[in-house]
């Protein structure tokens, strides 16, 4: 009777443990890795040439915009086709919830256009996507073939507490703020992995909004960064971080200040 369910044989071995490659057999039982060395292939259930192959762990993307194409993707091309196996979504403050339905249509098509997705595919697939917990359920009934994990888009809750237009000039009330912090929670008990934000402020800006003004997310003040990492410290899901490493920029005149130090996830 075979030891195990399968045996890779003959590929070379690169164990992501900084050692050089070799050439060795690798045996899976359980969908755990069970022996590297020699093993014959009639150990296995089931025997998979590798020659001329490389065999290592898979990789993780931590940077994508899979959000809508997930939907219609498993295998969310082009990230699956070189050995990823765990993506997180969700980056760049971009993402589907909370959002109501009259400006849904928006934020799809800014996930579609950095993720490039079709707009339509993006928009029929996004339907139902309203609510916080209901991403994370929707997502799970969902084919994948890779692993996924999301992080909580600022952007949307900025859209669907505030209002895109009055969070860009005037930034969120502290009502506003806690709403917001909130959400999160609820967000990151539902299965976030942390939250996401684009923080380019104003001047040197290259990826703005569809009329060409910064992202919601873009002038993003300290009190909004500090209130946000609070809700995640108070769950017990935060990191510590120096206070040096904020570094405000200098925005247009009528604008909060922004961040230089681009995208961001905590």
């Amino acid at each position: 009777m075979p030891s195990f369910d399968m045996v890779i044989k003959g590929g070379t071995v690169i164990d992501g443990l900084r050692t050089p490659r070799f050439k060795a057999d690798v045996a899976i039982k359980d969908g755990n890795i069970a022996q590297i060395g020699s093993i014959d292939a009639s150990e296995g259930t089931e025997a998979v040439d590798a020659s001329g192959r490389v065999v290592a762990p898979g990789f993780v993307d931590l940077h994508t915009h899979y959000d809508s194409q997930v939907f219609w993707d498993p295998w969310c091309t082009m990230s699956g086709w070189h050995g990823v196996t765990s993506v997180v979504i969700g980056n760049c403050g971009f993402g589907f919830a909370p959002c109501r339905p009259r400006i849904r249509t928006g934020d799809v098509d800014g996930v579609a256009q950095r993720g490039g997705a079709a707009q339509d595919d993006a928009r029929r697939d996004a339907v139902g996507l309203g609510d916080v917990p209901r991403v994370p359920r929707q997502r799970r009934r969902t084919p994948k073939g890779v692993n996924m994990m999301s992080l909580v888009p600022l952007a949307p809750l900025y859209a669907y507490v505030v209002g895109v237009d009055k969070a860009k000039e005037q930034r969120a009330s502290d009502e506003e703020l806690e709403k917001m912090c909130q959400l999160i929670v609820e967000a990151m008990e539902a299965g976030g992995c942390g939250w996401s934000s684009q923080i380019l402020g104003d001047i040197g800006n290259m990826q703005r909004d569809f009329d060409g003004t910064p992202m919601v997310t873009d002038q993003m003040t300290e009190r909004e960064v500090v209130a946000f990492s609070r809700a995640l410290r108070a769950i017990g899901r935060a990191r510590p971080r120096s206070p040096a490493r904020w570094r405000p920029r200098r925005s247009s005149p009528g604008r909060a200040a922004g961040r230089s130090s681009g995208t961001r996830s905590v």
